[in-house]
């Protein structure tokens, strides 16, 4: 098999059906969600979904993946005192860039982020903590093994570093369309932060560690938000 051919297994396997589901949410954020939030809703339910989407997508393309070669090693992927160091530094710098790029966005187009904030996905208070730990640990281990571990990695020697990191955002981008703009604002900085952080250390706990933190910090947030509403 080609190594373009099994680039497009992978990628349309892991990303095809997010990114497709994140595309037609366009448009429908806020219609139900009010001041609070999207019509998106991060409950009991969807974590349990999501969980079990990401395990089945995972065990064929592990499998797949490791029929055509590829090892843990490859990606980078050991959990060492040192990664997980450098995963605090990395959710330190990944939110310092958030909050720079909406506080930029929010003095330049107020209005419109006031409107993009009723687009933002919400959580449902009485989700349970155990879940959303759970949940957050499987999504942050499958997104940035194929996001960025095998992406960044079967590009980078055919058609250079940037251009890898920079597919790589652009596929972290498409299936986040769903938080709408403040989710533009935000991942576009942090698929560059994270693809150039991997580029360059290639290791891939950094990464995992600090995406499974920013989930569990960011479902939390949002849970307290509604209930306090």
């Amino acid at each position: 098999m080609p190594a373009g051919v099994e680039f497009l297994v992978v990628v349309t396997w892991a990303f095809g059906l997010p990114v497709f589901s994140s595309i037609m949410s366009l448009g429908t954020g806020g219609e139900s969600g009010g001041a609070t939030g999207g019509s998106l809703v991060f409950d009991n339910s969807a974590l349990v979904n999501l969980v079990v989407f990401e395990l089945l997508q995972s065990a064929f393309l592990i499998w797949f993946l490791h029929v055509r070669g590829w090892t843990l090693e490859k990606v980078g992927l050991s959990i060492t005192w040192r990664g997980t160091g450098m995963g605090w530094l990395l959710l330190l710098g990944t939110y310092l860039l958030a909050m720079g790029a909406q506080t930029l966005a929010h003095w330049l187009m107020p209005l419109e982020m006031q409107a993009a904030g009723r687009m933002y996905p919400t959580a449902d208070p009485k989700v349970s903590m155990q879940l959303v730990f759970f949940a957050s640990t499987i999504n942050g281990m499958f997104e940035e093994l194929f996001v960025a571990g095998y992406i960044i990695t079967a590009l980078r020697e055919v058609r250079g570093v940037w251009i890898a990191i920079n597919v790589s955002t652009v596929v972290r981008l498409l299936y986040h369309l769903y938080q709408g703009p403040i989710g533009v604002i935000t991942i576009v900085p942090m698929g560059l932060l994270y693809g150039f952080v991997y580029a360059r250390t290639r290791q891939l706990w950094p990464l995992i560690f600090a995406h499974v933190l920013i989930d569990i910090i960011g479902l939390s947030a949002l849970g307290r938000l509604i209930e306090n509403t």
